[in-house]
């Protein structure tokens, strides 16, 4: 099966990565309903790229592609398809009840097209936590749902790490389209951008958020909270600024600079859907409010997950920076009850008090 599976990977991998003549399995991993491979150049021996792959019930299977720089790309094919190859398809997408995208698909065969992602924490993130990919190509219309996206964007920058380190780095796709625009990677250049996973690669802005949550802490005098690195958190948690936590509670704090963000209720969507992914398998509420606290205007919300004796409450709030942009500050209290071992409960922190300390922690 790993052979067949490696086999028909480098088929694709063919088609996909039109600049890369020749091209080695490394590593093959799983994640979920995914399965990726690495891949060496075969003359210089440098690690290039990332590739995994999801099939899904209408026939068509889903690509995400990673390369030594962190572009991405995804593809698309089908076997029931006959594409008139190196033809550009101009093509609409959205994730969920986000706007609609521009792009645009190279049909580097017949039965498979290629499209260019925008670089920027934006759409990575819808990417990760979103529940559907909406896909129109001014024919037709396609839905994916993206099941394990978080830890498949994760996995896939781990994958880019780890192989970088072994083997060295090829030119990434940028790099290509600057010496050849058509090269199979559309109509514009992309822009370079650091790793998916990793959106609080900014230092200034992660010390700046960790001293907002140490702030947010002490004015709501919460204790017994440990800050937890990036690389040493669940994987939905990697690339937020900053994070603590303890066994019954989370804290989280991140910023959102000027221009790395379309709208307030866009990002807060994106949180409210994450919070109900996440629920699955319960009974999920959620709503949103806009307050005004200490003369400042929030945007917050709740979201609360209940499954057997097992509850997670989790609040959100907005708050604007002084040097543009936004604080995000949200708490997660999860509480279990006997039937799942010891009770597990935090202490309390009432919505007055932890939206007073989040706008304190952001002066």
């Amino acid at each position: 099966m790993r052979l067949l599976q490696s086999l028909a990977v480098t088929g694709f991998l063919t088609l996909f990565a039109a600049f890369q003549a020749n091209a080695a399995i490394v590593e093959n991993f799983r994640s979920g309903g995914w399965s990726g491979s690495a891949f060496t150049d075969d003359q210089s021996g440098l690690f290039s790229t990332c590739v995994a792959s999801a099939s899904y019930r209408s026939g068509i299977t889903l690509y995400v592609q990673v390369d030594t720089t962190y572009n991405w790309a995804i593809g698309f094919s089908s076997p029931s398809w006959t594409m008139e190859e190196g033809t550009d398809i101009p093509l609409q997408f959205r994730i969920d009840r986000g706007g609609w995208q521009q792009g645009v698909a190279k049909a580097t065969s017949k039965t498979l097209a290629r499209m260019q992602m925008p670089q920027g924490s934006y759409i990575i993130t819808r990417f990760r936590r979103g529940r559907t990919l909406y896909v129109y190509d001014g024919a037709n219309n396609y839905e994916f749902r993206l099941t394990g996206t978080s830890r498949l964007m994760a996995r896939l920058a781990k994958c880019v790490d780890q192989n970088v380190a072994r083997y060295g780095a090829a030119p990434g796709m940028g790099d290509v389209a600057a010496a050849n625009p058509q090269g199979g990677l559309g109509q514009t250049k992309p822009a370079q951008s650091s790793s998916p996973a990793a959106t609080a690669a900014d230092p200034q802005l992660a010390v700046e958020a960790t001293q907002a949550l140490f702030n947010l802490m002490g004015s709501a005098g919460l204790s017994g909270l440990k800050l937890i690195p990036d690389g040493q958190r669940d994987d939905e948690l990697n690339g937020l600024h900053a994070v603590a936590a303890n066994d019954a509670r989370t804290l989280v704090a991140h910023i959102f600079a000027p221009g790395s963000y379309q709208s307030e209720e866009e990002l807060m969507s994106l949180v409210i859907a994450d919070s109900q992914k996440k629920c699955a398998d319960g009974s999920f509420s959620s709503g949103t409010k806009r307050i005004t606290q200490d003369g400042k205007q929030l945007y917050t919300s709740y979201a609360n997950c209940e499954a057997g004796d097992y509850d997670l409450k989790e609040r959100v709030a907005f708050v604007p920076r002084s040097a543009g942009g936004i604080f995000i500050y949200g708490v997660a209290d999860t509480y279990v009850g006997e039937g799942g071992g010891a009770p597990v409960s935090p202490a309390e922190l009432t919505d007055p008090a932890f939206y007073a300390a989040a706008v304190g922690a952001a002066q």
